[in-house]
């Protein structure tokens, strides 16, 4: 085992980890990150206090009427640990082309494992238990149905559920690849642009399909993953599947701006560990990072199941 006099953080890889970044990956804009203090802590929700227009008549020489203004609703995260490490043994790198940097592909490739596990963890809250708002789609009712779905007019009807649920109009929309790509050739969003600027393109983008939603922005998942085991045929699979959700972030994420869902971050995130294992005659290169994926405020959010086939 490694005591603490072989045992330290590496800060270069540590830089190196925490500014790695695989595009595929964006949990972190379905659940923004908040970097916190403390491993455990107290977060904030939507209050509906602040729709209540109050009785704020006043008269010369009264006291104004005294509220209580703060966000009512509390919740709690709590970060836990995700780590993963490899070795090097002495040989590899004897054998290893010349300028071939070996910590730092070790680094990274440790660093994209648990962003990956990551994404699956996000991924396993967007079900019907988490998010009440939800309608699982069937037949026609579904996105790939170009003849009788229509899949604007279904987003805006939950967009009026969400607002007047938490007093905010959903911001985002969050579209897997499978869903993206039936939906930027669905015939009525087709129908809508061909007028326009955006009618002219061979093909729709994340930003034309946001203007169409009247969203901010539109997410496009492509995490893929394996389910199989060592030894086994490669079985591939989109992390995020065929489902589609609308929901509300806020520009300026923290724990007291409430929001659909938030990565709690401690320790700033990713951070890397090397140590000599004489007994192995090798290198170890730990990556660790702490957070909590958590839904802060379900009803900012609809959810449609199996919303293509």
């Amino acid at each position: 085992m490694p005591t603490l006099d072989t045992l330290h953080v590496d800060e270069a890889l540590t830089n190196i980890s925490i500014a790695y970044r695989n595009e595929a990956f964006v949990a972190d804009q379905l659940l923004p990150v908040v970097p916190v203090q403390k491993r455990r802590d107290i977060y904030f929700k939507f209050s509906k206090q602040h729709f209540v227009a109050e009785d704020d008549t006043y008269y010369p020489g009264s006291h104004a009427k005294r509220i209580e203004v703060d966000l009512e609703k509390r919740g709690y995260y709590d970060a836990h640990g995700h780590a993963l490490e490899a070795i090097i043994p002495d040989e590899f790198r004897e054998n290893a082309d010349p300028g071939a940097q070996i910590d730092i592909e070790f680094t990274e490739k440790l660093a994209q494992k648990i962003a990956l596990k990551q994404e699956v963890n996000a991924s396993a809250l967007l079900a019907a238990a988490n998010v009440p708002n939800n309608t699982t789609l069937s037949g026609t009712s579904q996105w790939s149905d170009y003849t009788d779905s229509d899949p604007v007019t279904v987003v805006d009807q939950a967009k009026e559920t969400i607002q007047q649920l938490i007093g905010v109009v959903p911001n985002s929309l969050f579209l897997p690849r499978p869903v993206f790509r039936t939906l930027r050739n669905h015939p009525r969003i087709i129908d809508r642009v061909k007028y326009t600027g955006l009618g002219a393109r061979k093909a729709l983008t994340g930003d034309d399909l946001a203007e169409v939603f009247e969203v901010d922005r539109v997410v496009v998942p492509q995490v893929i993953q394996s389910t199989a085991h060592v030894g086994q045929t490669d079985t591939l699979s989109y992390v995020y599947g065929k489902l589609a959700l609308l929901f509300y972030v806020p520009k300026n994420p923290g724990l007291r701006t409430p929001s659909f869902g938030y990565t709690f971050v401690w320790k700033t995130g990713y951070q890397v560990k090397r140590y000599r294992e004489e007994g192995t005659d090798a290198d170890i290169i730990k990556v660790k990072k702490w957070y909590d994926l958590k839904v802060v405020e379900a009803n900012a959010a609809y959810l449609w199941l199996s919303a293509v086939a």
